[in-house]
């Protein structure tokens, strides 16, 4: 995993992701992503690079899924409970 130096941070501003295509190429794939300001960034991922970003995607979905079950598990029910 990769993680942003202080002079990275400073230096490149976040953009908002509009739009993200994939297309697998001979050696790997092409990653596009375009910010909603029109910038468009082309990659090229191995498909090790590839299936770590996926993990990475996974692990993020799956903390989100794990809060939000948290949460739902922590509401008080409002239904009578049959006795």
């Amino acid at each position: 995993m990769l993680t942003a130096t202080s002079t990275e941070t400073a230096m490149t501003p976040t953009k908002k992701l509009a739009r993200v295509l994939t297309n697998e190429v001979e050696g790997g794939f092409h990653l596009t992503l375009e910010a909603q300001d029109g910038e468009i960034f082309r990659i090229f991922l191995t498909e090790d690079q590839m299936g770590d970003l996926a993990d990475e995607i996974d692990e993020v979905l799956s903390d989100d899924d794990n809060e939000n079950l948290t949460a739902k598990a922590d509401e008080p029910t409002t239904e009578e409970q049959p006795s």
